[in-house]
């Protein structure tokens, strides 16, 4: 869908979580660890927790509301954060909460019944896990998980289209990174494959689930 200027709006919602995690994660980045001898606060403390109160006001928003929200509204939000310098990083902080989020619903007894399980059955619990955690993360568009090699796919993503292309996209890879981790209990490897902003409409990542 494009506006009259011919500037393409993102379609679809998402779950209110999503931009909860995202201006959680931006919050925790803008507060400082420690304050230096050197550091001029009066110059430093504004740059590093001047947005704090917008974020916990639009936090308070979404905490308050159980209705979806529009992806053209979290699109921008992560058009903000990618001018940052730490945007790689607070993007894939939100994935990693959204797979926690995920994650936390299933019962630790389920969880290590799993684990104790031919592999193949605990790959098809994640790749189950996966597509109900991406169904309020992805608006309008499609995921699979293929089998062999076992990779996750993304049909006309919203965050492949936004400028650096394909930076954004670290969120969903930062997600799938996560989900894998807690359900084999140690860490896989998840390699992007394709992007779409490399043209065509898929982005692809290739998984391996790690030795328990």
């Amino acid at each position: 869908m494009s506006t009259q200027s011919g500037v393409r709006r993102a379609v679809g919602e998402v779950s209110p979580a999503l931009p909860i995690a995202l201006l959680e994660s931006m919050r925790a980045h803008d507060r400082p660890d420690e304050v230096l001898e050197d550091e001029d606060l009066t110059a430093s403390l504004p740059r590093r927790l001047g947005l704090t109160g917008v974020i916990d006001t639009q936090i308070r928003r979404y905490q308050g509301s159980d209705r979806p929200v529009a992806m053209e509204e979290f699109v921008s939000l992560v058009r903000l954060v990618l001018k940052r310098p730490d945007a790689a990083a607070i993007l894939r902080q939100t994935g990693e909460t959204m797979a926690r989020r995920q994650f936390d619903r299933l019962p630790g007894t389920y969880i290590r019944v799993l684990r104790a399980l031919p592999r193949a059955i605990l790959r098809k619990s994640w790749k189950r896990s996966v597509r109900r955690m991406f169904k309020g993360m992805v608006g309008e568009a499609t995921v699979e998980t293929v089998k062999k090699p076992l990779m996750v796919r993304i049909t006309n993503s919203e965050l492949a289209n936004l400028e650096p292309a394909g930076a954004a996209c670290v969120l969903y890879e930062g997600a799938i990174d996560e989900l894998l981790a807690l359900y084999a209990g140690t860490r896989g490897i998840v390699l992007p494959a394709h992007c779409a902003a490399l043209g065509g409409t898929v982005c692809e990542w290739s998984v391996e689930f790690g030795e328990s």
